[in-house]
């Protein structure tokens, strides 16, 4: 996933090496600071791409959401011998709603462009096992890397960020303390956007954390 202004390009370049299944559009609020000068962005795009030759993980019946048409309405589905009511739950389509996170919501951490746990719980339920290794090389404020563990996987996460490793080793349970300091969720300040002072250097930082 990325900002619509950089998909088109990751879009070619995966395509060219992958087969892309599914186009997400995940839609969320449009709460907070907008643009006066363009276009709000209310979504972002989200790739799920495969091997052309290979078989993936669709774990359907693991994600399964509320059926609003038939279900709600009580409706019957004559097609069917003997008729019976629309299932009630039914597979997500390829847009998504969840909103994004707020200034000292629960979940949130000091990062810009965190995702929300329940988006990332979705991806790894459909795309992967029990013990399945689920690797995200931007981990950011590493949600992957925690919801993969607490849904029993396996996680490898990469930052370069070492405010944002210390995040991951907090949110995946490695440890409460690093070098001596306590590793506590920081809900003092809104997010500076760090990410965009970032940079790849010689204090490339890998996190990696199974599930116990």
């Amino acid at each position: 996933m990325s900002s619509t202004q950089y998909m088109p390009a990751l879009d070619r370049y995966v395509d060219s090496k992958y087969c892309v299944v599914n186009r997400i559009v995940w839609v969320y609020d449009s709460s907070g600071v907008q643009s006066k000068s363009k276009y709000g962005s209310l979504y972002e795009p989200i790739l799920i791409t495969q091997n052309a030759n290979a078989k993936y993980t669709f774990n359907y019946e693991d994600i399964m959401v509320k059926a609003r048409t038939g279900a709600e309405r009580k409706l019957i589905d004559y097609r069917k011998t003997p008729p019976q009511p629309y299932s009630t739950l039914k597979v997500p389509g390829n847009v998504w709603n969840f909103n994004r996170f707020r200034f000292k919501m629960d979940e949130y951490e000091n990062h810009p462009t965190q995702k929300p746990e329940a988006l990332l719980e979705r991806v790894i339920l459909a795309s992967s096992n029990k013990g399945d290794i689920v690797l995200d090389p931007f981990s950011g404020s590493f949600t992957t890397a925690a919801i993969a563990i607490w849904l029993a996987r396996k996680a490898i996460g990469i930052g370069n960020n070492p405010d944002y490793f210390k995040i991951g080793l907090r949110r995946t349970g490695i440890c409460t303390e690093y070098q001596g300091e306590m590793l506590c969720c920081d809900k003092s300040h809104k997010t500076k956007n760090k990410s965009k002072n970032d940079h790849v250097d010689d204090r490339q930082l890998a996190l990696f954390a199974s599930s116990k």
